[in-house]
């Protein structure tokens, strides 16, 4: 593993060394690192997400108690106009992913966010890339099953399907590329040696 790890890193700077224009070789070496605007899209995905995790997703899981009723009828309209079979179905299969997002994926994306907010706090070789390593395959391959719901439920016409089918592209796009940055970069946030080394003296 570790030596396809290198063979992908080695190719990766083989196709970024033939970029001769240097604003796409800009875009192209800030794509594999959370910084410039790769870094303000990672942002807003998990500054977003906290409140759709928290207010949405949850539902399925918690008891409607805890939630306010304006919160519980977003909930509902959400429901009845997208038709969304993976919120409404109650499957366990379902439930256990759900509470995983609780448990695991919203702490993750404080922690995200305090990063991205101060990179220069956070050693982007350590424990933060592999929190981003284990959080974009888990949620990578999670979307998979879920796609398949979505694509074969038979309560729901094509062009709806194609919609929620939009919607959670993000929800797959986002990890995947955050798991592809973890594994082509060793300093996912591309902090200098000096930051580092300031890092390691706190």
């Amino acid at each position: 593993l570790t030596e396809w790890v290198r063979h992908l890193r080695i190719a990766a700077r083989g196709r970024m060394a033939n970029i001769r224009h240097p604003s796409l070789f800009i875009v192209a070496s800030t794509m594999k690192t959370l910084t410039g605007y790769t870094r303000y899209a990672f942002l807003i995905f998990f500054g977003t997400h906290i409140p759709i995790s928290c207010c949405i997703d949850s539902q399925s899981l918690l008891p409607s108690c805890l939630y306010p009723q304006l919160v519980q009828d977003l909930f509902q309209f959400y429901v009845s106009t997208f038709k969304d079979p993976l919120i409404s179905c109650g499957e366990p299969w379902f439930l256990s992913l759900t509470g995983c997002e609780t448990l695991f994926q919203i702490p993750f994306f404080f922690i995200a966010v305090y990063a991205l907010l101060n990179p220069t706090k956070i050693d982007g070789r350590g424990w933060f890339r592999s929190a981003c390593l284990i959080y974009g395959a888990h949620v990578t391959t999670t979307l998979v099953p879920c796609y398949a719901v979505i694509m074969t439920d038979p309560g729901t016409e094509f062009m709806e399907k194609l919609i929620l089918a939009a919607f959670y592209g993000p929800y797959l796009l986002f990890p995947l590329w955050l798991t592809v940055i973890g594994v082509l970069s060793e300093d996912v946030l591309a902090n200098d040696s000096s930051g580092n080394q300031k890092l390691k003296a706190r």
